[in-house]
């Protein structure tokens, strides 16, 4: 696997920085790890597992779920939180934590 351009560049951790190992964990049955590895990835895997399986359930209540989470509200929170995740693991209080 490549290595990330922008921890090339810069020698910080992007927020994507861990995510093939710890969807590799994920798909072992090894949750934790898979959380030791990127603290982003494993919610985010359940967003986007809602978003295709959702449509897919067919009644009214999984489309107004489907409808808030692909909100414009929803989309600038996850990049938010995304955002925040960039500059968090970066600051070097978390230097001493594992991801």
């Amino acid at each position: 696997m490549p290595r990330c351009p922008f921890k090339w560049v810069t020698e910080l951790d992007c927020p994507g920085c861990g995510s093939q190992r710890a969807l590799h964990s994920l798909l072992h049955g090894h949750p934790m790890d898979a959380w030791g590895y990127n603290l982003i990835l494993p919610p985010v895997v359940i967003y986007l597992m809602a978003l295709v399986l959702l449509p897919l359930w067919g009644d009214r209540r999984a489309e107004r779920i489907h409808a808030a989470l692909t909100s414009p509200a929803a989309i600038w929170s996850l990049l938010g939180v995304v955002m925040a995740w960039w500059v968090l693991r970066n600051l070097p209080f978390m230097a001493g934590i594992k991801f």
